[in-house]
């Protein structure tokens, strides 16, 4: 059996820099896309992340990474606020949990980038359901229903549906792309590297 890459000098610095990187693209380009109120920005942002993550976690496999590099972002992002929001500092730190999971439970390839992408593009929507769940109870459920109905109904077919899952394809597409992206930009500099070694 293989031995797991250890906590060392080297990883710590990865953990540090890619964690700073992406808790600055949050808290930047974040503050940005909300000030212009830009359509499914939190998936925009969720993106860039796992893109930041998942090439970090391929030059530094050590177990556990991702998700420090998480918890520092979020402390980041956490900070760029005026006051203490918990939303986006729980939102980070599950990104990295989730993506976290994904590489310890499949070797670090393709398919794991493809699955930590989808698990992460829909993490947004579960995440929203859990909130208002807490929030309100089982109550906003009905009223969601009652809302796709109406579209629905006033359009003259299921429109309201297909909306719906209109909204969860996009966001699943988002992760998948930022999973693909991530996949070839790690492949590229790869390649450079052993250019540049030759």
């Amino acid at each position: 059996m293989s031995k797991l890459p250890q906590f060392n000098q080297r990883s710590i610095i990865f953990i540090g820099v890619f964690g700073t990187l992406w808790g600055l693209s949050e808290a930047t380009l974040g503050n940005v896309l909300h000030m212009l109120n830009i359509p499914f920005s939190g998936s925009i942002l969720s993106a860039i992340g796992l893109i930041i993550i998942l090439v970090a976690r391929t030059y530094n496999p050590v177990p556990g990474s991702t998700a420090m590099m998480a918890l520092i972002a979020a402390f980041i992002k956490i900070l760029s606020f005026a006051t203490v929001k918990l939303g986006p500092f729980a939102g980070i730190l599950m990104e990295g949990i989730i993506v976290e999971i994904v590489l310890m439970l499949l070797p670090l390839g393709r398919s794991a980038f493809y699955l930590a992408g989808m698990i992460v593009g829909i993490y947004p929507i579960l995440q929203n359901l859990v909130t208002k769940t807490i929030l309100f109870g089982l109550n906003f459920v009905p009223v969601v229903l009652d809302m796709v109905r109406g579209i629905s109904e006033r359009f003259g077919y299921a429109l309201g549906w297909w909306l719906v899952t209109l909204y969860v394809v996009i966001h699943i597409v988002v992760g998948l792309v930022a999973a693909e992206l991530a996949w070839r930009l790690q492949r590229r500099v790869q390649m450079l590297l052993l250019e540049h070694d030759q």
